[in-house]
């Protein structure tokens, strides 16, 4: 199996495409500034940091695109897959939302702050059985064409990154 790509080589390919649409919205869980840097200095209007507050964010997400806007979601697996749950479930499942999940530490990444941030590929597991939602794995090589495809793609859809 290829190794999974970075969180920073995800969103500088992402940030080529928001740069560009005005309807993109970054909602990011309280982390990654230092990724998320050219997100926030250049559109502080279209992101926002919305706190350990994963469920909610979701419905936001939901709520944002029932009004055309295209959300993204950059949040810590563990939370937005598991702590979320339902809301991806019914809020975004079940309407097939055209919302987008970045999640990031996959394979236990972040193993040195504990158990409750690691998953091992369970995200995978939990999220496969959520039938509308896309889910994408990039590695190094295929990294552009995935973000490519993530936005192509009519649906909400589940991007995992280290």
């Amino acid at each position: 199996m290829s190794k999974l790509v970075s969180k920073q080589a995800i969103m500088l390919e992402v940030y080529e495409y928001f740069k560009e649409d005005q309807s993109m919205v970054l909602l990011a869980g309280d982390m990654g500034f230092a990724v998320l840097d050219q997100f926030f200095d250049n559109h502080g209007n279209r992101a926002f940091n919305t706190g350990i507050n994963e469920q909610a964010t979701v419905g936001i997400a939901a709520g944002m695109c029932m009004t055309h806007l295209k959300p993204i979601i950059y949040s810590q697996i563990p939370f937005i897959t598991m702590r979320a749950y339902e809301q991806l479930r019914y809020d975004v499942n079940e309407h097939n939302l055209n919302v987008k999940i970045v999640g990031v530490g996959a394979n236990n990444y972040f193993a040195p702050l504990g158990r409750s941030h690691c998953m091992d590929e369970d995200d995978i597991t939990l999220l496969s059985i959520l039938k509308n939602i896309l889910i994408i794995s990039p590695t190094e090589k295929s990294v552009k064409e995935d973000v490519k495809r993530m936005f192509e793609y009519d649906g909400p859809v589940y991007m995992r990154s280290l």
